[in-house]
Protein backbone atom coordinates (compact mmCIF):
# COMPACT_ATOMS: atom_id res chain seq x y z
CA UNK A 1 0.00 0.00 0.00
CA UNK A 2 1.41 2.83 -1.44
CA UNK A 3 0.67 6.95 -1.00
CA UNK A 4 -1.91 9.15 1.11
CA UNK A 5 -4.35 6.16 1.33
CA UNK A 6 -1.53 4.10 3.29
CA UNK A 7 -1.53 6.73 5.46
CA UNK A 8 -5.42 6.95 6.23
CA UNK A 9 -5.83 3.37 5.75
CA UNK A 10 -2.83 3.25 8.69
CA UNK A 11 -4.52 5.57 10.54
CA UNK A 12 -7.95 4.03 10.53
CA UNK A 13 -6.32 0.76 11.74
CA UNK A 14 -4.65 2.64 15.00
CA UNK A 15 -8.09 4.36 15.91
CA UNK A 16 -9.93 1.00 15.44
CA UNK A 17 -6.92 -1.04 17.63
CA UNK A 18 -7.00 2.08 19.89
CA UNK A 19 -11.28 1.52 20.38
CA UNK A 20 -11.12 -2.13 20.79
CA UNK A 21 -12.77 -2.71 17.35
CA UNK A 22 -10.58 -5.95 16.49
CA UNK A 23 -13.75 -7.72 14.20
CA UNK A 24 -13.45 -5.32 11.67
CA UNK A 25 -9.35 -5.34 11.41
CA UNK A 26 -9.82 -9.26 11.60
CA UNK A 27 -12.42 -8.74 8.18
CA UNK A 28 -10.08 -6.70 6.20
CA UNK A 29 -6.94 -8.48 6.89
CA UNK A 30 -8.62 -11.71 5.65
CA UNK A 31 -9.57 -9.54 2.72
CA UNK A 32 -6.04 -8.97 2.45
CA UNK A 33 -4.79 -12.57 2.96
CA UNK A 34 -7.37 -13.89 0.72
CA UNK A 35 -6.70 -11.39 -2.34
CA UNK A 36 -4.68 -13.70 -5.08
CA UNK A 37 -1.12 -12.67 -6.08
CA UNK A 38 -1.72 -10.73 -9.10
CA UNK A 39 -3.89 -8.09 -7.22
CA UNK A 40 -0.93 -8.36 -4.64
CA UNK A 41 1.20 -7.50 -7.16
CA UNK A 42 -0.41 -4.66 -8.08
CA UNK A 43 0.21 -2.12 -4.69
CA UNK A 44 -1.55 0.84 -6.10
CA UNK A 45 -4.80 -1.36 -6.99
CA UNK A 46 -4.76 -3.30 -3.94
CA UNK A 47 -4.00 0.07 -1.87
CA UNK A 48 -7.56 1.28 -3.42
CA UNK A 49 -9.01 -1.72 -3.32
CA UNK A 50 -8.28 -2.25 0.44
CA UNK A 51 -9.28 0.73 2.02
CA UNK A 52 -12.66 0.07 0.13
CA UNK A 53 -12.80 -3.01 1.95
CA UNK A 54 -11.95 -1.03 5.15
CA UNK A 55 -14.72 1.88 4.25
CA UNK A 56 -16.98 -1.36 4.00
CA UNK A 57 -16.14 -3.25 6.89
CA UNK A 58 -16.70 -0.02 9.24
CA UNK A 59 -20.25 0.22 7.82
CA UNK A 60 -20.78 -3.22 8.32
CA UNK A 61 -19.53 -3.91 11.83
CA UNK A 62 -20.61 -0.25 13.75
CA UNK A 63 -23.17 1.68 13.53
CA UNK A 64 -22.73 5.79 12.63
CA UNK A 65 -21.34 7.12 15.62
CA UNK A 66 -18.78 4.65 15.81
CA UNK A 67 -18.04 5.08 12.70
CA UNK A 68 -17.43 8.84 13.02
CA UNK A 69 -15.29 8.19 16.39
CA UNK A 70 -13.23 6.22 14.50
CA UNK A 71 -12.63 8.28 11.58
CA UNK A 72 -12.56 11.39 13.44
CA UNK A 73 -9.49 10.19 15.67
CA UNK A 74 -8.38 8.28 12.82
CA UNK A 75 -8.10 12.20 11.42
CA UNK A 76 -7.18 13.56 15.19
CA UNK A 77 -3.73 10.73 14.81
CA UNK A 78 -3.06 11.75 11.39
CA UNK A 79 -3.05 15.45 12.72
CA UNK A 80 -0.98 14.81 15.59
CA UNK A 81 1.59 12.80 13.34
CA UNK A 82 2.05 15.42 10.83
CA UNK A 83 2.80 18.06 13.57
CA UNK A 84 5.47 16.80 15.08
CA UNK A 85 7.18 16.46 11.90
CA UNK A 86 6.59 19.78 11.12
CA UNK A 87 7.33 20.79 13.99
CA UNK A 88 10.73 18.24 14.11
CA UNK A 89 12.03 19.24 10.84
CA UNK A 90 15.31 21.06 11.06
CA UNK A 91 14.22 23.49 7.80
CA UNK A 92 10.96 26.37 8.03
CA UNK A 93 8.10 25.03 6.55
CA UNK A 94 5.06 27.41 6.19
CA UNK A 95 1.56 27.05 4.48
CA UNK A 96 -0.20 30.15 3.13
CA UNK A 97 -3.97 30.49 2.54
CA UNK A 98 -5.27 31.65 -1.24
CA UNK A 99 -4.60 35.09 -0.43
CA UNK A 100 -0.91 34.40 0.77
CA UNK A 101 -1.62 34.79 4.20
CA UNK A 102 0.51 32.89 6.76
CA UNK A 103 -1.29 29.82 8.09
CA UNK A 104 1.42 27.24 9.38
CA UNK A 105 5.25 28.52 10.74
CA UNK A 106 7.30 26.11 12.70
CA UNK A 107 10.07 26.00 15.06
CA UNK A 108 12.65 26.30 12.35
CA UNK A 109 11.01 29.01 10.81
CA UNK A 110 10.78 31.31 13.97
CA UNK A 111 14.60 30.25 13.94
CA UNK A 112 15.56 30.89 10.48
CA UNK A 113 14.01 34.21 10.20
CA UNK A 114 13.63 35.25 13.08
CA UNK A 115 9.84 36.05 13.73
CA UNK A 116 7.99 33.91 16.15
CA UNK A 117 4.84 32.40 15.32
CA UNK A 118 2.36 34.62 17.25
CA UNK A 119 3.89 37.76 14.81
CA UNK A 120 3.85 35.67 11.62
CA UNK A 121 -0.04 34.00 11.76
CA UNK A 122 -2.60 35.67 9.59
CA UNK A 123 0.65 38.09 8.08
CA UNK A 124 1.01 37.95 4.43
CA UNK A 125 4.24 35.76 3.57
CA UNK A 126 6.03 38.36 1.15
CA UNK A 127 6.51 40.51 4.10
CA UNK A 128 9.48 38.62 5.02
CA UNK A 129 10.72 38.42 1.36
CA UNK A 130 13.54 40.53 0.25
CA UNK A 131 12.15 42.46 -2.80
CA UNK A 132 13.78 44.08 -5.36
CA UNK A 133 17.09 41.44 -5.41
CA UNK A 134 18.13 39.56 -8.34
CA UNK A 135 16.38 36.33 -7.21
CA UNK A 136 13.12 34.64 -7.41
CA UNK A 137 9.89 36.96 -5.91
CA UNK A 138 6.69 35.94 -3.65
CA UNK A 139 4.71 37.16 -6.10
CA UNK A 140 6.44 35.15 -9.31
CA UNK A 141 6.27 32.07 -6.74
CA UNK A 142 2.65 32.78 -5.99
CA UNK A 143 1.31 33.20 -9.73
CA UNK A 144 3.32 29.51 -10.62
CA UNK A 145 1.21 28.01 -7.72
CA UNK A 146 -1.85 29.58 -8.45
CA UNK A 147 -2.07 28.33 -11.82
CA UNK A 148 -1.28 24.83 -10.23
CA UNK A 149 2.87 24.35 -10.68
CA UNK A 150 5.20 23.42 -8.26
CA UNK A 151 8.45 25.47 -7.70
CA UNK A 152 11.22 23.55 -7.11
CA UNK A 153 14.72 25.14 -5.39
CA UNK A 154 14.81 28.15 -7.11
CA UNK A 155 16.98 30.70 -5.64
CA UNK A 156 15.25 33.51 -3.44
CA UNK A 157 16.37 36.35 -0.52
CA UNK A 158 14.99 36.62 2.47
CA UNK A 159 14.60 39.48 5.44
CA UNK A 160 15.36 39.22 8.91
CA UNK A 161 14.19 41.45 11.53
CA UNK A 162 17.65 43.19 11.19
CA UNK A 163 17.93 43.39 7.81
CA UNK A 164 20.28 41.27 7.01
CA UNK A 165 19.59 38.87 4.21
CA UNK A 166 19.37 35.65 3.94
CA UNK A 167 20.59 33.43 1.02
CA UNK A 168 17.40 30.57 0.61
CA UNK A 169 16.20 28.25 -1.68
CA UNK A 170 12.67 27.49 -1.94
CA UNK A 171 10.45 24.25 -2.81
CA UNK A 172 6.86 24.69 -2.75
CA UNK A 173 3.42 23.44 -3.84
CA UNK A 174 0.17 24.02 -4.03
CA UNK A 175 -3.01 22.90 -1.66
CA UNK A 176 -5.88 21.65 -3.36
CA UNK A 177 -9.67 21.63 -2.20
CA UNK A 178 -10.82 20.71 -4.95
CA UNK A 179 -11.56 24.44 -6.11
CA UNK A 180 -10.80 25.36 -9.66
CA UNK A 181 -7.83 27.88 -8.08
CA UNK A 182 -5.44 26.08 -5.23
CA UNK A 183 -6.59 27.28 -2.12
CA UNK A 184 -3.13 27.76 -0.81
CA UNK A 185 0.38 26.69 -0.93
CA UNK A 186 3.46 24.88 1.46
CA UNK A 187 6.89 26.45 1.20
CA UNK A 188 9.64 24.41 2.59
CA UNK A 189 13.11 27.34 2.51
CA UNK A 190 16.56 26.10 2.88
CA UNK A 191 18.83 28.81 4.07
CA UNK A 192 22.09 28.36 2.06
CA UNK A 193 23.55 31.80 3.47
CA UNK A 194 26.88 30.05 4.81
CA UNK A 195 27.11 27.39 2.14
CA UNK A 196 26.70 29.99 -0.71
CA UNK A 197 29.12 32.71 1.24
CA UNK A 198 32.04 29.84 1.76
CA UNK A 199 31.68 28.57 -1.76
CA UNK A 200 32.28 32.23 -3.02
CA UNK A 201 35.34 33.09 -0.26
CA UNK A 202 37.08 29.49 -1.62
CA UNK A 203 36.38 30.41 -5.18
CA UNK A 204 38.17 33.66 -5.07
CA UNK A 205 40.92 32.29 -2.79
CA UNK A 206 41.39 29.86 -5.21
CA UNK A 207 41.45 32.17 -8.21
CA UNK A 208 43.34 34.51 -6.21
CA UNK A 209 46.71 31.80 -5.49
CA UNK A 210 46.19 29.90 -8.64
CA UNK A 211 47.08 33.88 -10.66
CA UNK A 212 49.69 34.38 -7.76
CA UNK A 213 51.04 30.58 -8.43
CA UNK A 214 51.31 31.03 -11.78
CA UNK A 215 52.68 34.41 -12.28
CA UNK A 216 55.61 33.63 -9.30
CA UNK A 217 56.38 30.41 -11.36
CA UNK A 218 56.70 32.29 -14.36
CA UNK A 219 59.22 34.78 -12.83
CA UNK A 220 60.85 31.60 -11.27
CA UNK A 221 61.31 29.58 -14.40
CA UNK A 222 62.85 32.87 -16.14
CA UNK A 223 65.60 33.22 -13.57
CA UNK A 224 66.30 30.08 -13.68
CA UNK A 225 66.54 29.75 -17.33
CA UNK A 226 69.40 32.43 -17.17
CA UNK A 227 71.13 30.70 -13.98
CA UNK A 228 71.24 27.76 -16.69
CA UNK A 229 73.25 29.50 -19.00
CA UNK A 230 76.01 29.25 -16.20
CA UNK A 231 75.88 26.01 -15.20
CA UNK A 232 76.46 21.82 -16.79
CA UNK A 233 73.18 21.04 -18.92
CA UNK A 234 73.62 18.16 -16.35
CA UNK A 235 73.12 19.58 -13.48
CA UNK A 236 71.12 18.10 -10.83
CA UNK A 237 70.05 20.61 -8.88
CA UNK A 238 68.32 22.49 -12.45
CA UNK A 239 66.30 19.06 -12.97
CA UNK A 240 65.30 19.46 -9.49
CA UNK A 241 64.05 22.94 -9.39
CA UNK A 242 62.82 22.73 -12.93
CA UNK A 243 60.88 19.30 -11.15
CA UNK A 244 59.38 21.03 -8.47
CA UNK A 245 58.25 24.43 -10.25
CA UNK A 246 56.49 22.03 -12.58
CA UNK A 247 55.04 20.35 -9.76
CA UNK A 248 53.86 23.30 -8.03
CA UNK A 249 51.69 24.05 -11.34
CA UNK A 250 50.18 20.83 -11.48
CA UNK A 251 49.03 21.56 -7.76
CA UNK A 252 47.54 24.52 -9.32
CA UNK A 253 45.62 22.90 -12.01
CA UNK A 254 44.32 20.30 -9.46
CA UNK A 255 43.16 22.42 -7.33
CA UNK A 256 40.98 24.29 -10.67
CA UNK A 257 39.95 21.04 -10.78
CA UNK A 258 38.83 20.12 -7.14
CA UNK A 259 37.02 23.58 -7.32
CA UNK A 260 34.91 22.10 -10.13
CA UNK A 261 34.11 18.88 -8.32
CA UNK A 262 33.04 20.82 -5.38
CA UNK A 263 30.75 22.92 -7.24
CA UNK A 264 27.09 22.08 -6.65
CA UNK A 265 26.19 24.50 -9.44
CA UNK A 266 28.20 21.86 -12.25
CA UNK A 267 26.70 18.58 -10.42
CA UNK A 268 25.12 17.38 -13.76
CA UNK A 269 26.63 14.36 -15.20
CA UNK A 270 28.13 13.86 -18.80
CA UNK A 271 27.78 10.94 -20.82
CA UNK A 272 30.89 8.82 -21.88
CA UNK A 273 32.32 5.89 -23.36
CA UNK A 274 34.52 4.51 -21.01
CA UNK A 275 36.13 2.61 -23.81
CA UNK A 276 37.35 5.99 -25.73
CA UNK A 277 38.21 7.31 -22.10
CA UNK A 278 40.23 4.26 -21.70
CA UNK A 279 41.73 4.55 -24.99
CA UNK A 280 42.70 8.43 -24.92
CA UNK A 281 44.83 7.10 -21.18
CA UNK A 282 46.38 4.41 -22.72
CA UNK A 283 47.97 6.71 -26.20
CA UNK A 284 48.79 9.70 -23.79
CA UNK A 285 50.79 6.75 -21.88
CA UNK A 286 52.45 5.07 -24.58
CA UNK A 287 53.37 8.65 -25.78
CA UNK A 288 54.98 9.50 -22.46
CA UNK A 289 56.23 6.23 -20.92
CA UNK A 290 57.05 3.87 -24.07
CA UNK A 291 58.64 1.25 -22.65
CA UNK A 292 55.38 0.74 -20.20
CA UNK A 293 54.59 -2.87 -21.43
CA UNK A 294 49.99 -2.54 -21.61
CA UNK A 295 47.31 -5.09 -21.88
CA UNK A 296 44.01 -4.45 -22.77
CA UNK A 297 40.96 -6.26 -22.44
CA UNK A 298 38.32 -3.70 -23.58
CA UNK A 299 34.31 -4.41 -25.40
CA UNK A 300 33.32 -2.53 -28.75
CA UNK A 301 31.79 0.32 -26.48
CA UNK A 302 30.96 0.64 -22.73
CA UNK A 303 28.70 4.05 -22.32
CA UNK A 304 28.79 5.71 -18.75
CA UNK A 305 27.37 8.33 -16.72
CA UNK A 306 29.68 10.56 -14.63
CA UNK A 307 31.22 13.98 -13.89
CA UNK A 308 33.25 16.43 -16.63
CA UNK A 309 36.19 15.11 -14.75
CA UNK A 310 36.01 11.54 -15.12
CA UNK A 311 38.44 11.02 -17.79
CA UNK A 312 40.89 12.82 -15.40
CA UNK A 313 40.21 10.44 -12.61
CA UNK A 314 41.11 7.41 -14.96
CA UNK A 315 44.23 8.92 -16.67
CA UNK A 316 45.52 9.90 -12.66
CA UNK A 317 44.76 6.17 -11.65
CA UNK A 318 47.04 5.39 -15.16
CA UNK A 319 50.03 7.51 -13.91
CA UNK A 320 50.16 6.12 -10.40
CA UNK A 321 50.22 2.48 -11.62
CA UNK A 322 53.67 3.89 -13.89
CA UNK A 323 54.64 6.55 -11.75
CA UNK A 324 56.61 4.65 -8.54
CA UNK A 325 57.78 1.74 -10.87
CA UNK A 326 61.97 1.70 -11.39
CA UNK A 327 61.54 -1.02 -13.48
CA UNK A 328 60.05 -1.49 -17.03
CA UNK A 329 56.22 -0.91 -15.81
CA UNK A 330 53.45 -3.19 -16.88
CA UNK A 331 50.29 -2.25 -16.98
CA UNK A 332 46.87 -4.44 -17.70
CA UNK A 333 43.18 -2.88 -18.44
CA UNK A 334 39.97 -5.22 -17.88
CA UNK A 335 36.99 -3.52 -18.68
CA UNK A 336 33.93 -5.88 -17.49
CA UNK A 337 30.94 -4.51 -19.33
CA UNK A 338 28.09 -5.11 -17.23
CA UNK A 339 25.42 -8.01 -17.10
CA UNK A 340 22.23 -7.55 -18.70
CA UNK A 341 20.07 -6.80 -16.12
CA UNK A 342 22.80 -4.81 -14.65
CA UNK A 343 23.00 -1.11 -14.56
CA UNK A 344 26.84 -0.76 -13.46
CA UNK A 345 30.23 -1.88 -15.22
CA UNK A 346 33.57 -1.70 -13.73
CA UNK A 347 36.83 -0.94 -14.67
CA UNK A 348 40.08 -2.57 -13.20
CA UNK A 349 43.69 -0.80 -13.68
CA UNK A 350 46.30 -2.93 -12.79
CA UNK A 351 50.13 -2.85 -12.39
CA UNK A 352 53.04 -5.14 -10.96
CA UNK A 353 54.79 -2.22 -8.86
CA UNK A 354 55.79 -1.98 -5.38
CA UNK A 355 52.71 -1.55 -4.26
CA UNK A 356 50.43 1.47 -3.16
CA UNK A 357 51.31 2.85 -0.01
CA UNK A 358 48.70 2.06 3.19
CA UNK A 359 47.90 6.06 3.39
CA UNK A 360 47.32 6.42 -0.74
CA UNK A 361 44.92 3.48 -0.25
CA UNK A 362 43.59 4.84 2.49
CA UNK A 363 43.01 7.62 0.60
CA UNK A 364 41.28 6.05 -2.34
CA UNK A 365 38.61 3.72 0.04
CA UNK A 366 37.63 6.67 2.49
CA UNK A 367 38.77 9.90 2.22
CA UNK A 368 39.48 10.43 5.51
CA UNK A 369 42.66 11.77 5.89
CA UNK A 370 44.35 12.90 9.54
CA UNK A 371 47.00 14.56 10.34
CA UNK A 372 49.57 11.86 11.39
CA UNK A 373 48.36 9.79 7.56
CA UNK A 374 47.85 12.49 5.11
CA UNK A 375 48.47 11.40 1.13
CA UNK A 376 51.20 12.99 -0.90
CA UNK A 377 49.78 15.06 -3.02
CA UNK A 378 45.98 15.63 -4.19
CA UNK A 379 46.01 13.88 -7.33
CA UNK A 380 44.34 10.82 -5.87
CA UNK A 381 42.05 12.87 -3.52
CA UNK A 382 40.52 14.28 -6.50
CA UNK A 383 40.05 10.82 -8.06
CA UNK A 384 38.19 9.79 -4.96
CA UNK A 385 35.86 12.56 -5.16
CA UNK A 386 35.28 12.64 -9.21
CA UNK A 387 34.09 9.01 -8.75
CA UNK A 388 31.76 9.71 -5.95
CA UNK A 389 30.10 12.65 -7.87
CA UNK A 390 29.44 10.24 -10.52
CA UNK A 391 27.68 8.22 -8.22
CA UNK A 392 30.77 5.65 -8.40
CA UNK A 393 32.94 3.49 -6.05
CA UNK A 394 36.33 2.92 -5.87
CA UNK A 395 38.28 -0.59 -4.78
CA UNK A 396 42.02 -1.02 -4.26
CA UNK A 397 44.11 -4.43 -3.99
CA UNK A 398 47.57 -3.85 -3.14
CA UNK A 399 50.45 -6.28 -1.81
CA UNK A 400 54.03 -6.62 -2.76
CA UNK A 401 53.04 -7.94 -6.64
CA UNK A 402 51.30 -4.59 -7.49
CA UNK A 403 48.09 -2.87 -7.22
CA UNK A 404 44.64 -3.28 -8.82
CA UNK A 405 42.43 0.06 -8.63
CA UNK A 406 38.96 -1.26 -9.83
CA UNK A 407 35.83 1.70 -10.58
CA UNK A 408 32.78 0.76 -10.62
CA UNK A 409 30.04 3.22 -12.72
CA UNK A 410 27.00 3.80 -13.66
CA UNK A 411 26.14 2.30 -17.12
CA UNK A 412 24.22 5.34 -19.60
Amino acid sequence: MEGSTDQVAGAVFRALTRRGHDEVRRAVVETYAAADEGVVSDREYLSRTLFVELLDALDHYLDSEQQVNVLTAAVEGLVDRFATVVDATPVPICAVDAEGTVQLWNPAAERTFGRDRSSMLGRPFHTVWAEGTDTVTFESCFDRLRAGEGVDGVETRHRRPDGSLLDTRVWAAPLDDGRDRPAGATFVVLDVTERLGRRQQLSVLNRVLRHNVRNDVNVATGHLDRLAERLPDDDPSLRIVRERLDAILELSDTARRIERVADPERAETVRFDLVDVVTDCVDRLRRTDPEVDLWLSLPERAPVVGHELLPYAVENVFENAVEHNDANPSVSVDLVPPAADADRLVVRIADDGPGLPPVERQVLRTADETPLAHSTGLGLWLTNWIVRASSGRIDVHSDDDGTTVAIELPTA
